[in-house]
């Protein structure tokens, strides 16, 4: 072998998927979708579920990726969908909760229908898939749980985040406790916290006001969803089993002002 041929060798052996089985919830669009092309292309079979909508508009996927229609607020849904994936797969090595209702609204304003629902979705939803797919991790010997959250869980980022902050607050926590708890199963768990990320989730014609609004806090300005795909990699592969339990900001810089 020359070097050449040495440090691809080197690269797979650190960053590559083949054989692994990921799961991604909101994945047929933005940083979810972003994800799982990345593990995809790293050699992972993968799976890209969400709402019936988002999925009929996916085309043109790579032959290891295939989809999933889930209600992840529906116990009974996200029980179905993680055994039709582990019984079409062999199994789950790779959970990456990334559904999310992006919300914006003053806390005066939001009444408790609401609140319950970005909850929900941001944070009952990712609780159900963890609960549901740490089983089959421990059928493979392990497996990864990498949170999508945002950097406004850790500091105040726009003014009119209570609901949306509060549910991401919550889910790294949760991260944490689920790294703890099945560390002795060889499951890590890690959340990453992107910044200003643009994607088609986000209304264009929104106008957000607080220091996150603030672009020159931010290197490069805004972010696009493949900015966090790197890091999600490390997590996902064999260079990051040493990784757990962490809240990981891909932000810019913003949470160094």
């Amino acid at each position: 072998m020359t070097d050449a041929d040495a440090v691809p060798a080197a690269l797979s052996a650190m960053f590559g998927l083949t054989g692994k089985v990921a799961l991604v919830t909101g994945g047929a669009v933005g940083m979810g979708k972003a994800c799982g092309l990345v593990l995809a292309a790293a050699g992972a079979t993968v799976v890209l579920a969400d709402d019936a909508d988002r999925i009929a508009s996916l085309a043109d996927l790579p032959g290891t990726v295939s989809l999933a229609t889930i209600d992840i607020t529906s116990p009974a849904s996200v029980e179905q969908v993680v055994s039709d994936v582990a019984k079409a797969h062999g199994g789950i090595d790779i959970l990456i909760n990334g559904a999310v209702v992006n919300h914006n609204k003053p806390l005066l304003d939001i009444d408790a229908e609401e609140w319950d629902r970005v909850q929900a979705v941001n944070l009952k939803g990712a609780f159900l898939m963890i609960k549901a797919v740490i089983p089959h991790m421990r059928n493979r010997g392990g497996g990864r749980v990498i949170n999508i959250t945002t950097m406004g869980s850790v500091h105040p980022v726009l003014n009119g985040n209570g609901a949306y902050s509060a549910s991401r607050a919550g889910l790294n926590q949760l991260t944490r406790n689920v790294a703890l708890d099945f560390a002795s199963d060889q499951i890590t768990a890690n959340a990453v916290l992107p910044g200003a990320i643009r994607t088609e989730t986000i209304n264009p014609d929104f106008r957000p006001t607080g220091p996150g609004a603030d672009m020159t806090r931010h290197v490069g300005g805004f972010g696009v969803p493949e900015d966090v795909t790197g890091l999600v990699l490390l997590l996902a592969s064999p260079a990051g089993r040493y990784i757990s339990g962490q809240a990981i900001a891909v932000d810019g810089g913003f949470l160094i002002g």
